[in-house]
């Protein structure tokens, strides 16, 4: 009798064991073999660290930024940082290589006046270096995370179970570029712009008495913050970060190609 309790407990936990098993291969094992709902908590995490690693550094930036200031007459006129959430997602942006632009025309985040990104404005040594390795390591953790939680047993599973970390990076990539913009109204910064962009053309923005007419608005290009922040580089590195977890099967599948060709 007291033996086939022992045994009851005893296989409790291996029971337990294969009903987790079991939840994590039914993800690659349902309708469309891609683990969608993991792989988009694993790309949110990665998505989350990365922008609050920059916004972290371009907070630190701004506090020992100092805003342009001018004359203006017997006043003295201080203008306006960029906003810190604002600045975050441009370095966030920046760290894939999206470009920007300036009302339309190609510029570069140098470009921005009172520009506190801290990709640009690093707040400490190695502060750049720091934010590469969090913005690459992210993805790469992410599907190394996603492929070893639903337990992929071949490198193209582990590359399907990868995958599916890109769409929370191409929501927030198309988010960060239509939302994370700043219109400068500014005379002075206005003028700045112009002479750090030499296609805009003054006479658009200001008058012939120096007076603003047109607001100057930056951003990240949207095309770029898609392609690069949102499908090409999430998914180069969420390949990479997957196929670690396969080691020496990867080398063995591709000479079996190879082999086969």
């Amino acid at each position: 009798m007291s033996d086939g309790k022992q045994l009851d407990y005893d296989e409790e936990p291996a029971g337990q064991q294969q009903r987790s098993q079991a939840q994590r291969q039914g993800a690659l094992d349902d309708g469309s073999e891609l683990p969608v709902k993991e792989g988009a908590v694993f790309g949110v995490i990665g998505v989350l660290i990365t922008y609050l690693t920059h916004l972290y550094l371009t907070v630190a930036a701004s506090a020992q930024a100092a805003p342009i200031t001018y004359a203006d007459g017997d006043t003295t006129v201080v203008t306006d940082l960029v906003s810190s959430w604002v600045a975050a997602g441009w370095s966030y942006l920046a760290a894939f290589g999206v470009g920007f632009e300036a009302s339309g025309e190609v510029a570069t985040l140098s470009a921005a006046p009172n520009n506190v990104a801290a990709l640009s404005n690093t707040p400490f040594a190695l502060a750049t270096t720091v934010l590469f390795t969090v913005t690459v390591g992210s993805l790469m953790v992410a599907g190394y995370g996603v492929a070893r939680y639903t337990d992929a047993d071949s490198p193209v599973d582990a590359v399907k179970a990868g995958l599916t970390i890109v769409p929370p990076y191409l929501v927030f990539a198309a988010i960060a570029a239509f939302l994370m913009t700043h219109s400068y109204g500014d005379e002075v910064l206005v003028g700045q712009i112009i002479d750090n962009v030499g296609t805009l053309e003054g006479g658009q923005f200001l008058n012939d008495e120096g007076d603003v007419i047109s607001n100057v608005d930056f951003g990240a290009s949207t095309t770029d913050a898609i392609l690069f922040a949102g499908i090409i580089f999430p998914t180069a590195f969420a390949i990479v970060g997957s196929l670690i977890t396969q080691g020496e099967a990867v080398i063995d599948t591709a000479v079996a190609k190879i082999n086969d060709r």
